[in-house]
Order: C-alpha cells, then sequence, then structure tokens
C-alpha cells in the first residue's frame, strides 16, 4: 500500500530559506574574517619585524622571509580576536537593516541564526588546534634555521656598523671586516675576515677578566656534522651549525700577564637554538616524547651532564685513595702521551682541590714521567695537589669542562729533578705544573652516555647523609636535574592545556560576537564589540595566567587555566537566554 507524506508534517531538512540564510551569513562572516585577520596579522609582523630590521640585525631580504615566517604564528593570536569581531559586525548590520526581525517573524529560532557561527567556530578551532599543535612550530623552526644560517651574516652585520657582538662569553669589535666566499667542496658554509680585532671578557658584575687584540681573525659557520669528531660529540647535534674563529696575531692579557700567539682557533661555538629549547615552539608529537627522553632539552641536558662529571669525580678520587692505600702508585696519562705516575702518602679533598702527602719514608711525594720515546724524568716535590677539571689557560674560549674526559690539573711544589746517574747533579725548581692529566680507566665517558633517569639511579648512594659515599654536590646537582625534569614536565602540560584551550576560546569567541550583536541591537557597533572583546581579552588572561599557574604548581592549576573558557561560555548563554526570551 503506497504512503503518501503528509506536507503538514516539519521536513527533517532545512527549508531553502534556511540555506540561504546559512550562506548569507556564512558569506559576509568569512568575507570580514578574511579582511580583518590579513590587517591584524599584517600589522603585527610588521611590527615583530620592524626592530630587528632597524637595528641591522636582518638585511632587507631577510626581513622579507622573517616577515613571511611571521605571519603563521601571529594567526594563533590574531584568529580569535578577528572572528569575534567579524561574528560581531555581521550579525550587527543584520540587525541594523531589520534582517534579524523578518527572520525571527518567519520562525526561525535564535538557534537556527546562530547555527552558522557553531559551524564556523568549530572550524576556527580545528584550524588553531592544527596550527598550534603542527604548523606553528614548523614554521618557527624555519625562522630558526635562517637565523642560524644568517648567524655569522647577522654577527658581521653588527661589526660592519661599528656595534660590538657577543661569541660565546666574548665581547668583540673589529674595524674592518670583509666576506670571503668559501673554496669550492669546503664544508664551510659562510666566512668572515675582520680587520683590528679587540676582544673583551667580563665578569658577571662587569669586572673585566680578558682583553686582548688580533691583527686580524676569521669566522667561520661550520655544520655540527662537518667538525672534528671531540667537537662533533661535543655539541652533539649534527642538525646544529657552529661558529669558528681564527685569530692571527693574538695578545691576551689577563689581571696585567700578556702572552701573544701567531695564530689560536677557537673551539666551535654552536649557534644557540633558542626555539629547540622550548616545548612551546614543538609540535604536539615532538613534545610527547620530552616524558621518556627530557634531554632533549639542553637545560636538563647540563646539569646531567654535570651531574656526570661530579660523580666522576667523586669515584675517581675513591680509586686514587684505594691505591694510595695500599701503597700503589696512581699512574695518568696526558695529552701528549706521556705517563704519570705518583707515589704518595695520602690523598684528601680539600675544598675543590685534591691534596697529596709526603711518603713517611722519604718525606717527599716521588713522580716518574715517562715520555713516549721511553725516556723517563724523576722527581720528588715537598707538596703536590690534583685540581679536577681545572683551567690554567687564559685563552678565553677554552671551556675544557665541555669535554667529555675528565681531566685534572698535577701542581708540585718545592720540586728537585732528581740527576739520572750519580754524575748527574739534582736540579731545584719552586714549582711545576702538569695540565690535563687523565685516567685510563676514566669513567666519565660511560656516565656521559647514560640518560637523566640512569644518572639519577646512579647518584643515589651518594645523596643520603647517613652513607659513607654522601656527596653535598652530587647531592645538589641530583636535586636540580630532578627540579629541571619536573619542570619540563609541567612546562609540556600547560603549554598542551594552552593550546586546546586558545582553540576552544576561538569557538566560544565566535558565538559570544553574534550573541552579543543581537542582545545589544540598538547600540553603536564599537560598544557591541567592546561588550565582546572584553570578556575574550578577560579569557586570554586567564589562559596565559593559568599556563603560567600551571607551569609553577602542576595539575592543580588547570582549573584556573579553564576558568576563563568556563565565564565566557557562561556570558555567551546567559547573552543567548536574554535574547531568546525577548
Amino acid at each position: 500500500e503506497d504512503q503518501c507524506e503528509d506536507p503538514s508534517l516539519p521536513s527533517p531538512l532545512p527549508s531553502p530559506m534556511l540555506w540561504t540564510l546559512w550562506r548569507s551569513i556564512l558569506f559576509e562572516f568569512w568575507r570580514m574574517l578574511i579582511i580583518t585577520t590579513a590587517i591584524v596579522v599584517a600589522a603585527i609582523s610588521f611590527a615583530a619585524t620592524v626592530k630587528p630590521l632597524a637595528d641591522g640585525s636582518l638585511t632587507f631580504d631577510q626581513a622579507f622571509r622573517f616577515l613571511g615566517y611571521a605571519i603563521p604564528p601571529m594567526l594563533a593570536y590574531a584568529l580569535p580576536f578577528a572572528a569575534g569581531f567579524s561574528a560581531t559586525m555581521t550579525y550587527h548590520r543584520m540587525v541594523a537593516e531589520n534582517e534579524l526581525t523578518a527572520t525571527f517573524a518567519s520562525g526561525i529560532s535564535h538557534k537556527q541564526v546562530l547555527f552558522p557561527m557553531l559551524i564556523s567556530g568549530i572550524i576556527l578551532a580545528g584550524t588553531l588546534v592544527t596550527l598550534n599543535n603542527q604548523i606553528i612550530p614548523r614554521f618557527l623552526q624555519r625562522m630558526e634555521e635562517m637565523v642560524t644560517r644568517d648567524f655569522a651574516k647577522i654577527l658581521v652585520n653588527s661589526l660592519s656598523q661599528g656595534r660590538s657582538a657577543m661569541v660565546g662569553n666574548t665581547e668583540i669589535h673589529a674595524d674592518r671586516v670583509e666576506e670571503i666566499p668559501p673554496k669550492p667542496n669546503s664544508t664551510v658554509e659562510q666566512q668572515f675576515r675582520l680587520g683590528g680585532v679587540v676582544m673583551i671578557e667580563a665578569e658577571e658584575d662587569g669586572t673585566i677578566r680578558i682583553d686582548g687584540t688580533a691583527a686580524h681573525a676569521w669566522i667561520q659557520l661550520y655544520p655540527a656534522w662537518a667538525l672534528a669528531p671531540e667537537q662533533r660529540s661535543r655539541i652533539a647535534d649534527d642538525d646544529a651549525r657552529a661558529i669558528v674563529m681564527q685569530f692571527e696575531d693574538l695578545t691576551i692579557n689577563e689581571q696585567g700577564d700578556a702572552v701573544a700567539w701567531e695564530s689560536v682557533t677557537s673551539p666551535a661555538i654552536p649557534i644557540p637554538r633558542v626555539f629547540k629549547d622550548d616545548p612551546k615552539f614543538m609540535t604536539a608529537s615532538e613534545m610527547e616524547t620530552l616524558h621518556d627522553d627530557p634531554d632533549q632539552m639542553n637545560f636538563v641536558d647540563r646539569p646531567r651532564a654535570q651531574l656526570a662529571r661530579a660523580i666522576a669525580s667523586h669515584q675517581t678520587l675513591a680509586s686514587l685513595r684505594n691505591l694510595v692505600s695500599s701503597a700503589q702508585p696512581m699512574r695518568f696519562m696526558t695529552g701528549h702521551n706521556q705517563t704519570i705516575t705518583i707515589l704518595a702518602g695520602s690523598i684528601t679533598q680539600q675544598g675543590t682541590q685534591w691534596v697529596l702527602a709526603p711518603l713517611a719514608s722519604t718525606k717527599t711525594i716521588e713522580i716518574q714521567v715517562t715520555k713516549p720515546d721511553g725516556h723517563t724524568d724523576r722527581l720528588s716535590a715537598k707538596t703536590a695537589t690534583l685540581n679536577p677539571n681545572a683551567t690554567s689557560t687564559i685563552d678565553p674560549f677554552d671551556n675544557q669542562s665541555s669535554t667529555n674526559t675528565l681531566t685534572l690539573d698535577l701542581d708540585l711544589n718545592i720540586v728537585t729533578i732528581l740527576g739520572g746517574s750519580q754524575s748527574q747533579t739534582n736540579t731545584q725548581i719552586a714549582n711545576t705544573q702538569y695540565s690535563s692529566l687523565h685516567l685510563r680507566d676514566d669513567p666519565l665517558p660511560a656516565l656521559l652516555a647514560k640518560p637523566s633517569s640512569e644518572m639519577l639511579v646512579a647518584a643515589e648512594p651518594y645523596r643520603h647523609q647517613d652513607s659513607l659515599q654522601y656527596s653535598l654536590p652530587i647531592h645538589d646537582l641530583a636535586n636540580r636535574l630532578e627540579y629541571e625534569i619536573a619542570h619540563l614536565d609541567r612546562e609540556v602540560l600547560s603549554k598542551v592545556h594552552e593550546r586546546w584551550a586558545f582553540s576552544a576560546a576561538a569557538l566560544i569567541m565566535v558565538l559570544a560576537g553574534g550573541v552579543t550583536a543581537m542582545r545589544l541591537k540598538h547600540t553603536q557597533p564599537l560598544v557591541i564589540y567592546l561588550w565582546s572583546f572584553f570578556p575574550a581579552l578577560l579569557t586570554f588572561l586567564f589562559i596565559s595566567g593559568g599556563q603560567q599557574a600551571v607551569h609553577k604548581s602542576g595539575p592543580i592549576a588547570l582549573p584556573l587555566l579553564w576558568s576563563g573558557i568556563l565565564l565566557i561560555t557562561l556570558y555567551t548563554l546567559n547573552a543567548l537566554r536574554k535574547v531568546a526570551k525577548h
């Protein structure tokens, strides 16, 4: 039996008039949104580019690239406010021209009128999720790549304009700067030749520690993978770039003492990767890996390496004490492949030094230095100290603490160089030093290979005050490493929730703009927008303040972060209730 559809029943599909209304609202809204967003983003991006361009940090062509890379990050802030403004203006025009009055008179509800804003808000929220979690971090990485690739050029721009530039911890000034093209097939990406070079290194309080001059200097930019194995291992990031500086006719003054070199090459100085060291510049998938591998962040990896060195130093001292207590010699290697053998009565730690006591039988400390050719020198000293990781050089670029070997300096006082035979007389000298000593079985490389979680396990025996192995420096460094890891976990949690909250805010701000325009239909457009702008601004303040609170206090502060979304949602629902009631 044929069943006829009852024409009195409402159709489950929107009527043609409703489709027409929705298309009109959507066209007006998205037209306004595109124009407003373009203006706001262009203004913000230009403002972010003007200062480095005016300072000479960016060249004209670099500024255009920087401006292009800055646009997507600015969308995350501009899009929600532009969407709220566009929704307000779209619905205010419809109210002012009595279009909504006619719409409501035809039986279309307020919720149906707002349906295009709901769809648009969902699209914008999804867009912001994709922007914040995938697109913006990648554009920031492009910005970083541009900055690191052009770092040498930016540095030279500063020098060319008569300003000083910072390289590592050293401030450099040059009278002349010239770019020299690298040789074909060279791993050097960029190089510059400086003339009339002056350098200064100061303490934190501003006191000058080292100053020097050089007739000429070279600045060369290398990819990390092209560096020497030791330098490459120290940087531990083949995607990074590093600057190497070579000085010619260099004179260094330190506290009145002058030392001259014909040529000095600095260790490779990695270009800071600001974006990589901050989770907010990472994609969602990259942030997920931080929980299992926090050592990706330099502020975690540095205390991990410091803890490894402290444990290696403690283990080395314990090993040397065992040798001395059993009357066995201590054997060290030097960077010149010499073997130094020491016999001492005892070894004790005094501050940062390890003090050797004389043998009871001879009242001296016996030292034997064996050179690579087999020649042996014998010495005796009244007093001697070992200084772990000591740096006696006055080279401002020397950074021995960053090497993968635990090194020591041996200082000998009141020294007698013993003659090789009865016919040779002994020679007396006041003091002498052997630098960069290390054990054959150095524990540091194995410790540096451990991740933070394993380093904390390795440090556990040294952290209990009732333990014979207790070490205050190791205890403090382990606490710092734990703090940095917890700090990173809280920061990742805060950034994840901040991204989702900003996306939710875009959805609510679009609805709030439309509802506010309908509620204040007899008010000026600017006043209407302010009624939706200030709640939205308050929401952003709650999100930003909540993110900082979560970063500081952890999950307990999450309600504060989301309270802004809750407040603007309640504000929008209350405004919609009043509009529907009247």
